[in-house]
């Protein structure tokens, strides 16, 4: 299944740092150069930023129609980007819609396993936000490159794009989120001093957030999403009972809404637990991750969690053996 997936890629690993170190290096070209003066509609253009709001809040939960709204509502704002008929100011507000709405449909492709869609939206988003002059919003979409590429098996890549992102940030929260992606790929390449340096890093930036000068695109981030993010970091580098108490810890602080993730923190926490030898607490973890995964709709979270109930076909424990039957009447029904 990863060989098939990394197939599909359309970014190299030198494409992908190149599109980070060329943002983190370039300023924004002035829009007042390139525009005509002109004024689009103005109430169509506050319409836009509302419902990219808006959007963004629904594709956080299962709904499956969100998709295509997003994607309409990236074309609106591509097709008056591209007609050239505004101001410097609109054209700013525009390109910060579309980095939004970009963003957003990156994440819903990635989580639907289109890797190589995704990327071109990441991508997109980073140049959008660049010229909207979002600083955050390009090194948050940078650093979703960054997660993606650590979750395809290219940690090195990650950590090379992160370095870039992480230059221009202007808000704790961002940066606390970049030291996290940061820890994720230094723990599967075995940097164990720069896990915990990353990890460490990220929250002492989050003890400086303050919510009015938090961005909406990583408004989410919390010490819940630091603990959880730091159990996988633990369990790639063989600790799994530190973390089995720090993924539980932010199992238990996640937002509820957020199903995805607790999707693939209980996986992370099976597999631990299957480490630590509980075999039912880690069938009760995959089964719950399975049921979660499946009703959020997202094929990478679903995919995660078959991938780890087919590594356990030769365990002959009870729980275990419940489990895989109880996972082939869910992939039936």
């Amino acid at each position: 299944m990863e060989v098939a997936r990394q197939s599909f890629l359309v970014l190299s690993s030198s494409t992908l740092i190149e599109v980070a170190a060329d943002w983190a290096s370039i300023e924004p070209r002035h829009l007042a150069q390139a525009l005509d003066g002109q004024s689009i509609d103005a109430e169509l253009l506050t319409w836009l930023e509302q419902r990219s709001g808006e959007l963004r809040a629904l594709a956080a939960g299962p709904h499956p129609q969100v998709s295509g709204l997003i994607d309409a509502h990236l074309n609106t704002a591509i097709d008056l980007i591209t007609q050239d008929r505004y101001t410097a100011e609109a054209g700013r507000r525009l390109h910060a819609v579309a980095a939004d709405l970009a963003h957003c449909a990156a994440w819903l492709r990635f989580d639907a396993d289109r890797h190589a869609d995704a990327q071109r939206h990441w991508q997109a988003a980073v140049h959008a936000a660049h010229q909207a002059g979002d600083r955050d919003l390009a090194a948050v979409a940078l650093s979703d490159l960054a997660y993606q590429a650590t979750w395809l098996s290219r940690p090195a890549d990650a950590v090379r794009v992160l370095e870039h992102a992480r230059s221009r940030t202007r808000t704790p929260a961002a940066r606390s989120l970049l030291d996290v992606r940061r820890a994720r790929a230094c723990a599967v390449l075995q940097d164990r001093q720069g896990t915990q340096h990353a990890l460490t890093s990220a929250e002492t930036e989050l003890e400086r957030v303050r919510a009015r000068d938090t961005p909406p695109v990583v408004s989410w981030m919390s010490m819940a999403d630091v603990n959880a993010d730091a159990g996988r970091c633990w369990l790639d580098l063989g600790d799994p009972g530190r973390a089995d108490a720090a993924i539980g810890e932010g199992l238990d602080e996640l937002d509820p809404r957020r199903s995805r993730t607790r999707a693939v923190f209980l996986t992370y926490r099976a597999e631990g637990l299957l480490h630590n030898r509980d075999a039912s607490a880690a069938a009760a973890d995959a089964r719950a991750a399975l049921d979660t995964a499946l009703d959020s709709g997202a094929a990478r979270c679903v995919d995660l969690v078959f991938a780890l109930i087919r590594r356990l076909d030769n365990r002959t424990e009870q729980p275990m053996v419940e489990l895989r039957e109880y996972a082939r009447e869910r992939l039936l029904g």
